[in-house]
């Protein structure tokens, strides 16, 4: 064992280990871990550096000291973060006047994401950026390995919302909730200290073979087939569809359903996959202990195969390629005082291991339980609207031309990023047509992939009328040198309705009050007719964003079918090699009743044969006796 703190590096013996708790699985790990020190002057760096508040890293290695097998197994090794510490100091004595002690230390560790991410709550926003980028730029000294196909499509929007107003999530939950929605793999290799992002569970290595002389126990545990389907609604008014999702096992009537808004077909039909995987059935899973420490390598992802001729014919898993779950390992020191095995590098333990495995090709993924990151966020926004002047009221609307989908444009200054949201009427009824201007404050709510425009936060300048009027104003146009204004008010208590038209020098109004009508058309000669142009930037900005729409669009499309495929060629491939062991088990179980019965045909014989044997003997004797009377 070592601990690293502060730059130094401190190596305990293991005949100074007292007790070593650890429960390893597919995602990571969390352990304890209890010593003592004898020497005050020697540990007294150790006990200095232990105070301090410095991240401690851990590296423990546990093996057999003198191992059966031949080649021994890899050791267990646990590379972790100090989460939890204790210091306990007993007195032994006095020299010179001063007490000696001796220092206990126990120490709480886990696998670096479990520490760092769990601490680690974000709230941000990003445009174009892919979730490998995410994980790289929050992976702190996490060592990463990123091979699905998912993680490395871009996204035009892409929010991280973890802060203090989502009591409870962290970094570490995001990342699983992610993995568990698109349908990935998430493990720790704790030999490399590596952490892996994939689209299917790694299927490298050859099972090692385990008899059962080693194995104290073994339980076979069969999980409860679901009762249920699955139904994924789309509830668009223009085409709804309701994709009803069966399995075998489910009951007439019994489902789960699973509600969408989603106006693109490929998104529909990729949840609608999702879906589907999450209906499998799980394979039986294996509990196992052993009567001493494992002569077979047990971390992990490791495979083995229960295997030679001492285990039952008939057993469940018998000749099966197995994979190691979890393993959980509790060690303690035969001796556990202070002054054993202070300076052996070895020591005596009794230890407990248990093991958790699973078929090779079980394609169900297990995660550790977390909390769903919380959607939306509500932050403010501006509408982004290019070309004009800063309090020109122009609005811009892109349009997909795959999709035919429209949308709005809005920046939000706070991690000054411009979204698209659905081009809407939110609150107005399809009448009315008033998209929201240049520069408007509004309200807008970040989902995980998605924007939302929610609602107006202020008025344009100018609409809004003197108070002592308390009257009401719609203003229509650019600009206050081009646009129109229609205001109803009250003057000397009675209501005035007026409409004034402006284009530069040029107005016309239309007022009626109490008893007169007022029509007035005015051009003023003083200002000078405008000069005529023409402003591309909307055209541009929105063909900016039809081409990275349709070519971000085109990506996804490309992926999905690439996974589509990929799934489906995993899919066969696994179904080929589950057909091709259930025919090699049902052969070998063939062959086993054929050589049983070829067994008892020959034990017939050989029975019949030593019973003609005895009375031909029998037959021998008597007429030797005959003989012996002749004479």
């Amino acid at each position: 064992m070592s601990l690293t703190s502060g730059g130094q590096s401190f190596t305990i013996p293991g005949g100074q280990v007292k007790h070593v708790s650890a429960r390893m699985a597919p995602h990571g790990f969390s352990a304890s871990l209890t010593f003592w020190t004898t020497m005050e002057k020697k540990d007294a760096p150790l006990f200095i550096a232990f105070q301090k508040p410095d991240l401690i890293e851990v590296r423990l290695a546990v093996s057999e000291a003198r191992p059966q097998a031949e080649p021994p197994p890899a050791p267990l090794v646990l590379r972790g973060l100090v989460r939890g510490r204790r210091l306990q100091a007993e007195t032994h004595g006095v020299l010179k006047g001063e007490a000696r002690v001796f220092r206990r230390y126990t120490v709480e560790f886990a696998d670096p994401a479990q520490v760092l991410w769990r601490q680690h709550r974000p709230t941000e926003l990003h445009t174009d950026m892919s979730m490998a980028e995410i994980l790289e730029a929050h992976k702190a000294s996490l060592q990463l390995s990123l091979d699905w196909a998912t993680l490395k499509i871009k996204q035009p929007l892409f929010c991280l919302a973890l802060g203090a107003d989502a009591p409870g999530v962290s970094f570490y939950d995001f990342v699983l909730w992610y993995v568990h929605t698109h349908q990935g793999v998430f493990t720790y290799d704790s030999q490399k200290n590596q952490y892996l992002l994939t689209d299917s569970k790694p299927a490298e290595g050859q099972p090692a073979p385990l008899s059962p002389l080693s194995v104290q126990s073994l339980r076979v545990h069969v999980p409860a087939p679901i009762r249920h389907g699955t139904r994924v609604l789309n509830a668009l008014a223009a085409a709804p569809t309701t994709q009803a999702l069966e399995q075998p096992q489910a009951v007439t009537g019994v489902s789960h359903d699973v509600l969408l808004r989603e106006p693109l077909a490929t998104r529909a039909e990729a949840r609608q996959k999702q879906e589907k995987t999450r209906l499998q059935v799980r394979q039986p899973r294996y509990q196992l202990a052993f009567k001493d420490f494992p002569p077979v390598n047990v971390f992990p992802g490791a495979r083995l195969q229960l295997t030679g001729p001492l285990w039952a014919a008939g057993l469940t898993g018998r000749d099966e390629d197995l994979r190691v779950q979890t393993v959980e390992l509790e060690a303690r020191a035969d001796d556990e005082g202070q002054h054993a095995g202070q300076a052996n590098p070895s020591a005596p333990f009794q230890t407990r291991v248990a093991l958790e495995l699973e078929s090779a090709a079980e394609p169900m993924v297990t995660l550790p339980a977390f909390r769903a990151p919380r959607y939306p966020i509500h932050v403010e926004g501006l509408v982004h609207s290019p070309g004009g002047e800063p309090e020109d009221r122009r609005y811009l609307i892109s349009e997909d031309e795959k999709t035919s989908i429209h949308s709005f444009r809005m920046t939000v200054p706070l991690w000054n990023k411009t979204v698209s949201v659905l081009a809407e009427p939110i609150h107005f009824p399809g009448q009315f047509f008033f998209p929201p201007y240049k520069n408007t404050r509004v309200l807008v709510a970040l989902h995980h992939e998605r924007a939302e425009l929610l609602r107006f936060l202020d008025w344009k300048e100018g609409v809004r009328p003197p108070q002592d009027g308390q009257g009401d104003q719609i203003l229509l146009g650019q600009n206050k040198k081009s646009q129109t204004a229609l205001t109803h008010d009250f003057q000397d208590d009675k209501p005035v309705w007026r409409m004034l038209r402006t284009s530069g020098g040029d107005t016309q109004v239309v007022r009626m009050g109490e008893g007169h009508l007022f029509i007035q058309v005015k051009e003023s000669e003083a200002t000078a007719a405008p000069t005529p142009t023409y402003d591309v930037s909307p055209q541009v900005e929105a063909a900016k964003g039809d081409l990275t729409a349709s070519v971000g669009e085109s990506i996804g499309m490309t992926s999905t079918a690439y996974q589509g495929a990929m799934g489906a060629t995993r899919a066969k491939m696994k179904s080929a090699q589950s057909e091709a062991k259930t025919a090699l088990s049902g052969a070998r179980k063939e062959v086993g009743a054929k050589v049983a019965e070829a067994k008892g045909t020959l034990n017939g014989a050989a029975a019949r044969l030593d019973q003609g044997t005895g009375e031909l003997a029998a037959a021998a004797a008597s007429a030797k006796a005959s003989l012996e009377k002749l004479r």
